[in-house]
Formats: structure tokens, sequence, C-alpha cells
């Protein structure tokens, strides 16, 4: 009896498998596939904030970007496993252009640049967060938004804040000369 049981865990195992993957709808397949790939954006591009930036903010919010959503991917990866999504391992697209483009900045340039690309995608990501949390059923990818969504409000807010003082200290420095 126990070494059918054994035998019949793997089976049970793939068939809960396939039916948690065919669990989850087309739109939070798309979901988590966007948010794989952005957390995977914002983690690379927080890293190279925190190499290229002078500016201590700048660096230090990089940092945290490179380690929440690190930390996001992982919290998703189990979720993406089980309804067969490849999380990314590469930039492509749009996050590739800003990538490239960043790497050649440095200085104000490169902080401004990062700022609002950053205020832009977290606006962006809140939003997408907010309507996923509204309409998700899996309880799994439940927890994985109402988990998440406050972390990218809370940096949304961080990198507004980072913006208005660099504008301020732009304004200062052009009404000094």
């Amino acid at each position: 009896m126990k070494k059918a049981l054994l035998l019949a865990f793997p089976f049970l195992l793939a068939v809960v498998s396939a039916a948690y993957a065919q669990g989850l709808s087309t739109a939070d397949k798309t979901f988590v596939t966007k948010a794989a790939k952005g957390n995977f954006a914002e983690a690379e591009l927080g890293k190279l904030a925190s190499q290229k930036s002078h500016n201590a903010d700048v660096k230090a919010f990089g940092e945290q970007m490179a380690t929440d959503h690190s930390k996001a991917n992982d919290s998703l990866k189990p979720i993406a496993d089980s309804a067969g999504i490849q999380m990314p391992t590469k930039l492509t697209g749009e996050p590739k252009a800003l990538y490239d483009k960043l790497s050649n900045l440095s200085g104000a340039a490169f902080d401004k640049t990062y700022i609002h690309a950053m205020v832009q995608g977290h606006e962006e990501t809140a939003k997408l967060y907010e309507t996923e949390s509204g309409k998700v059923k899996d309880s799994q990818l439940k927890s994985y938004v109402d988990q998440t969504l406050p972390v990218v409000q809370q940096h949304l807010s961080h990198i507004q804040s980072l913006q208005q003082q660099s504008g301020k200290s732009a304004a200062q420095g052009s009404s000094e000369k």
C-alpha cells in the first residue's frame, strides 16, 4: 500500500500542477508575465543606478529597487512556474533601450533620466497591480498582488519625493547663477 502511494504521488503532483496552471486565466497569465518582466527590469535598472549615480539618495533608491524587485520575483516565481511561464533572464524591448540609454549617461543627466523613468514606471505598475487586485481569482496570485502593491506604492511615493528634491535643487542652482 505504501509503495502504491509513493508511486502515485508524482502522478498526483503532476495532475495538481496541471490543474493549477489551467486555473490561471489568460489575463492572469499576462499579468504574471508583465509583473515578472517589470520586476526584473526594475532590479537591473536599480543595480545600474546604485553603481552609476553620484547622488546618495538615487544610489540608495537603486539598491532598494534591486532588493525589493528581486524579492518580488522570488515570490512570483512559484506561481509562474506552475503556470508554465518563463521568468525573464535578460532585458528586452523598452527596458533594454532604457538600460542602454542610462549606461551612456552620467551625473545629473543620469539621475534625471533614471528618476523620470522610475516615476513613470511605478505609476504604470501601481495602476496595473490595482487593476489586478480587483479582479484576480487565484488565491496565490491575489496574495502576491496584495503583498506587492503597497511596496510599489511606497516606491512611487519615494521616487516622487526624490524628483521634487532634484527639481528644487535644479531651480536653486539656476537662481543662484
